[in-house]
């Protein structure tokens, strides 16, 4: 659909005493357009899988956004707060609907929420914060594991199954295999798991555990997070995948801009695949009683040395 007939749909419900309209039927998302309780134009994106918290996907001085239950699904809405941005919120609404046009829902709302994030940051004008060296660590592993698995898998593959950037339970989420991805200092002996759902699935993942800590910038194999960014954009293959790149390294709060990121060095000393299946030693939902909503605990590296297994 281009952006005159979307135009022409969403000024037309307007005028019509119906509340919302779908905008397409044939999108893997369930994608609205209408007035909500108060008469703001809303874009409203029905039965997502999962509710999200305001620190995940926060409003602005423009744009409310909502996620709740309705009918036992969950919704997600964008609503216009400022008539005056009337111009920019129909532009963000076209371009919101247009990133759902991806082969599953869950894609969809990935891309979906990528796209918001990179709006975000513009309607907000505001850079985030410099981020931690853990966070540089993290993300940098979980960089190098896409590549990896662009390798194996294909950088198209790799950067849609990379949700680490949506806070969702795992870090990749392949149709056949999911895969969490820990990053520790060389002493350690332990890595700490976030959450009962991080290693808990119906079908089996990995665990891929890389060992880095800093590294002074005359060390050998040294390189910064950019480096790291720098050579997941090379992986990636056309204009569409970079700027799904791009997005997702935006919500992880990245900016090339940020020298931190250019000086501090580090260095890999290994990588380890661990099998998480049936019998890996982890908390799962069903074992844990429903009175615990939340908990973090930690795992012994040497007491799952019998599930280690070479690279996928």
């Amino acid at each position: 659909m281009d952006f005159k007939t979307f135009m022409a749909r969403i000024t037309a419900v307007e005028k019509s005493p119906q509340k919302y309209f779908i905008v397409d039927p044939d999108l893997p998302l369930s994608v609205f357009f209408g007035l909500d309780n108060l008469s703001r134009p809303t874009l409203l994106i029905e039965d997502i899988g999962k509710t999200f918290s305001v620190s995940d996907i926060p409003s602005t001085a423009q744009i409310h956004v909502r996620s709740f239950m309705s009918n036992s699904k969950a919704c997600l809405s964008f609503s216009l707060l400022s008539p005056e941005h009337r111009d920019v919120f129909n532009t963000l609404c076209y371009d919101l609907f247009e990133a759902t046009r991806k082969e599953t829902r869950d894609l969809a709302l990935m891309n979906l929420l990528s796209r918001f994030s990179a709006w975000l940051a513009l309607l907000k004008g505001t850079r985030p914060g410099v981020m931690s060296l853990q966070e540089q660590q993290g993300l940098a592993a979980e960089l190098m594991a896409l590549v990896y698995f662009a390798e194996k898998k294909g950088f198209g593959a790799a950067i849609d199954a990379w949700v680490g950037p949506f806070m969702l339970d795992k870090d990749f989420e392949f149709f056949d295999h999911w895969a969490e991805i820990k990053s520790c200092k060389v002493s350690s002996t332990t890595i700490s798991i976030s959450s009962i759902e991080q290693l808990d699935a119906a079908m089996d993942g990995s665990l891929i555990v890389y060992k880095i800590d800093q590294a002074p910038e005359n060390k050998e194999d040294a390189y910064s997070l950019k480096d790291v960014v720098d050579k997941a954009r090379e992986t990636a293959t056309n204009v569409a995948e970079r700027t799904l790149l791009e997005n997702k390294l935006l919500l992880s709060k990245y900016v090339d801009t940020e020298t931190e990121y250019q000086k501090k060095k580090f260095k890999t000393y290994s990588r380890d695949f661990y099998r998480v299946d049936s019998q890996f030693p982890c908390l799962r939902r069903e074992g844990v009683n429903p009175a615990i909503t939340a908990c973090q605990y930690s795992i012994s590296l040497p007491a799952i040395e019998a599930f280690k297994e070479d690279g996928q």
